[in-house]
């Protein structure tokens, strides 16, 4: 099913049912599973064919949904993310989403300004958001291009158009001692 709004009650609906839903993100088109959905993670591994050595990023609407990042580290990505999406690299407890692969004790997020993506966040939870792709092929630029990939895997595609000189986000990590560590710029 081709939808245009991500805010539409079968988006909704099929998240919440653990399914998934192909939408553009802040950055590029991604392929949304409810991050605090086992079933969920198992699924968008299956359809993205990926591997277990490789995490994802997690999407949430406020920088206090991050865990374990001090107000000075908040400070620090809040000033990097004002020109660009970033998403920071956190070590985090082998509890906290224990279904998505913690690499080295660490989960990526990126925290989502308010838009009609937020607002679904809100409804259904954090979202676990890599790009739409398979293995070895391009990011999809639209909604046919995903479809392309998916088939019937993804029962939601969400139409937001044409993605246009659309990067992925800048990706850092902030050491012990502070300093920030570009991991993808």
């Amino acid at each position: 099913m081709i939808v245009e709004n991500i805010l539409d009650s079968a988006v909704i609906s099929a998240l919440q049912s653990d399914q998934l839903v192909v939408a553009k993100t802040d950055t590029i088109y991604g392929v949304l599973a409810r991050a605090e959905s086992k079933r969920a993670i198992e699924r968008l591994y299956k359809i993205k064919q990926r591997s277990l050595d490789k995490s994802v990023i997690v999407l949430v609407t406020d920088i206090n949904d991050i865990p374990g990042l001090a107000p000075h580290l908040q400070e620090s990505y809040q000033e990097l993310a004002k020109n660009q999406p970033t998403t920071i690299v956190v070590n985090v407890s082998p509890d906290f989403l224990p279904h998505i692969p913690h690499i080295n004790g660490t989960l990526a997020f990126r925290v989502i300004p308010k838009s009609p993506l937020s607002e679904l966040i809100q409804k259904v939870g954090y979202l676990a958001a890599p790009s739409a792709n398979p293995p070895d092929k391009e990011s999809a630029n639209n909604i046919t291009e995903a479809i392309n990939y998916f088939h019937e895997s993804v029962p939601i595609y969400v139409d937001s158009g044409e993605v246009v000189n659309a990067q992925p986000s800048q990706i850092i990590r902030i050491n012990e001692g502070g300093e920030i560590e570009f991991l993808r710029r």
